[in-house]
């Protein structure tokens, strides 16, 4: 019936204009979001409420969607739209009565592989609880994640996409894009009910030498990523929607202060949010639990510090009493599951999301023997850490998996298990097939990776580092320990199969291309596990400060028109003696930025258009004619973000910034640049000086 009625609807239409209906903060990433959701993009135009009659609405995954009649050429894309909307609706439909699992991913956080009483590596750790999961399900032996670091791995966990496809690609390229989809917004169609609890980090922007409370950017927080409950926050405060009694916030996201031990809190956030599902036991759920431990600041949390072997080191038994923490919060977690009767039905995914650090000041107690590396690397003590899943009365007890197997294939098994259809945009795949017995080949045939200054490639048993834009290793990961050892002069046939494959697939990202340059740290890295001489290939210099010109605001001056800094925003004033037909610019000079560059700017105005940017890069004198970008300029009373990707050849020295030509009442909370390879250039103009 809805079919036909959509159906009748829409071809009757000669023209239409897509409306949500809803928070005006979500309105703009909400669109995006369902064009993914639909597989296209569309020129669909989306506008806040206004006055006026009333239109019919379409409830559409929590949101609320109106077609009405307007002045819109685009018919064709409307038309798939449509089509696209009745067949997710119908799939939505035929997909209620299946039954279909909940889903619980626990996210611990920098721990390292040998931290897993299961693996057999270290005596002194003490993981009972997580060694019973590995027994009544699957212990991954190579299970990798798709980053090195916090951000990255987690935003590529959560949408189940490579994240360099979209851009955040280390912890300076956060907060996770409203465009994105995540598993939460994925299964909501299906009729689960999604919860968040613990450390989050994907709301996160702007200059890390700002305090990061500051840079907590609340429109992009659990609630804005398609979760109806969350407990957001690592160690005393957290934004929450329900306390830990089960009752909701009215004023949600309340900010909520509690002094116990950071695990013990985040147990009871996810005990609490099943004990909200025990009233209705036939509604699907999908919880990410994302403990911070055995993360710093470490903590000596009793009563599991004082059962810690006393010879060790003071970090090492702090690590091992927080991986306790947490293993006993699984323990109560589980008992949970069974008492509420969702033990057999509930997939249990327990994934650590990188490599512990183990570099002389950062160590936080966790170890990765016998694999070579640490956080923060592409060998395997970066990216291969604690992998286990089970699903008691579906997958075989205990099994070990030796094909790898990587933290994407979370959201393809999600998704294929709430009975939705399948979407190329995921790189992971449906890992059921694999661990029931009924598809005997590997899941992967290949896996990626770019980070910072490298990029990886792994075609089991072969895995080729790129580090910078001349080295490469070849190691044969069989054996552990063995990415000391490069095969590349041995193996130089593998190694160009392999680098072929690499830069194909790093020219599909954001920014496109391999690796140009050696960040310093990443040259250390290797100099500490692999060999010291790479000390030597950091070619990363940060750019000398100099003075900023007289009326400038943070290096920022403006041409036919002055700055100043007002209410936490940087606001431009035309100047009133200029030309009619004169536009106040941005200028900015002093840069050093390696294309390609991506521009961020977080800003608002009473009236929008097209703004343009121009660049001039190292070696020419004036700005190329062609050499320019034109994108939309955020519009309303609230903060938006805009993006403008810059095909930079060479290094970018110089921009102007140009907003449209009758853009009023002009704000500007933050301007961000970042490029191909290094750190960000970040300009916010409400963090206090």
């Amino acid at each position: 019936m809805i079919r036909t009625l959509l159906t009748r609807i829409f071809h009757s239409l000669s023209a239409v204009k897509f409306r949500a209906l809803g928070k005006p903060r979500h309105e703009n990433h909400l669109l995006g979001k369902v064009r993914q959701r639909l597989g296209f993009l569309a020129d669909a135009e989306c506008v806040s409420r206004t006055g006026g009659p009333r239109p019919s609405r379409i409830a559409f995954s929590g949101a609320r969607f109106s077609f009405e009649p307007a002045y819109f050429t685009r018919k064709r894309e409307i038309c798939r739209l449509t089509i696209a909307l009745v067949a997710t609706l119908s799939a939505v439909g035929f997909s209620a009565g299946a039954p279909r699992p909940n889903v619980l991913l626990i996210y611990s956080d920098d721990h390292g592989w040998a931290d897993l009483g299961a693996q057999g590596v270290d005596k002194d750790i003490r993981t009972p609880n997580l060694d019973r999961l590995a027994a009544d399900g699957v212990r991954f032996a190579r299970g990798y994640v798709s980053a090195p670091q916090c951000v990255p791995s987690r935003a590529g966990v959560i949408t189940g996409r490579y994240q360099t496809r979209f851009g955040v690609e280390d912890n300076t390229k956060g907060p996770l894009p409203l465009e994105e989809l995540t598993i939460a917004e994925r299964l909501k169609p299906a009729g689960y009910v999604t919860g968040h609890v613990g450390k989050w980090h994907l709301d996160i922007g702007g200059d890390r030498r700002v305090p990061k409370k500051m840079r907590v950017m609340p429109d992009h927080m659990p609630h804005a990523q398609g979760f109806d409950e969350y407990w957001r926050g690592e160690m005393r405060s957290f934004y929450a929607s329900h306390g830990l009694d089960g009752k909701p916030f009215a004023d949600a996201p309340r900010l909520v202060a509690d002094d116990r031990f950071r695990i013990v809190v985040q147990t009871e956030a996810a005990l609490s949010f099943l004990d909200r599902r025990a009233a209705r036991p036939e509604q699907p759920w999908f919880l990410y639990l994302a403990w911070f431990a055995p993360h710093v600041p470490l903590e000596s949390p009793e009563p599991w510090f004082s059962k810690t072997p006393a010879h060790l080191p003071l970090q090492r038994r702090q690590a091992l009493a927080m991986i306790a923490a947490m293993d006993d919060g699984l323990g109560q977690i589980r008992e949970k599951l069974r008492a509420i009767g969702a033990e057999k039905k509930t997939l249990i995914f327990f994934i650590g999301d990188n490599g512990a650090p183990t570099k002389e000041g950062a160590w936080d107690g966790s170890l990765n023997l016998p694999l070579v590396g640490e956080k923060g690397m592409l060998t395997d003590g970066g990216i291969r850490t604690p992998f286990v899943a089970a699903w008691p009365g579906t997958i075989p007890a205990g099994v070990v998996y030796e094909h790898p197997v990587i933290s994407l294939d979370v959201a393809s098994t999600a998704v294929a298990l709430a009975g939705l259809p399948h979407d190329d945009r995921l790189d992971g795949v449906d890992l059921m097939p694999f661990l029931t017995g009924e598809n005997k080949a590997a899941p992967h045939q290949v896996l990626y990776w770019r980070w910072r200054s490298q990029a990886a490639i792994l075609e089991f048993p072969w895995k080729l580092i790129r580090l910078g834009a001349t080295e490469r290793f070849l190691f044969d990961v069989t054996t552990p320990g063995e990415e000391t050892r490069n095969l590349i002069a041995e193996h130089g046939e593998i190694a160009a199969r392999l680098d072929a494959k690499l830069k194909a697939w790093c020219d599909a990202l954001q920014p496109t291309g391999l690796p140009t340059m050696v960040v310093k740290e990443d040259a250390k890295f290797f100099a500490d596990h692999i060999d010291p001489r790479y000390a030597a290939l950091a070619t990363t210099v940060a750019p000398g400060k100099a003075a900023d010109p007289p009326g400038s605001v943070q290096g920022w001056i403006c041409r036919t028109g002055t700055l100043l800094v007002k209410d936490g925003a940087l606001v431009i004033k035309p100047d009133a003696k200029a030309a009619p037909n004169a536009r106040p610019f941005l200028a900015r000079t002093g840069l050093d930025l390696p294309g390609p560059v991506s521009l961020v700017i977080r800003a608002r105005s009473s009236k929008g258009g097209t703004a343009s940017i121009a660049w001039r890069a190292q070696g020419q004198a004036d700005f190329p004619p062609g050499q320019t970008v034109s994108f939309d300029w955020p519009t309303g009373d609230g903060w938006q973000e805009a993006r403008a990707e810059l095909p930079v050849q060479g290094r970018l020295i110089h921009l102007r910034l140009t907003p449209p030509r009758d853009a009023g009442d002009i704000a500007i909370q933050s301007i961000e640049m970042r490029p191909a390879q290094g750190e960000p250039c970040v300009w916010r103009f409400d963090a206090p000086k």
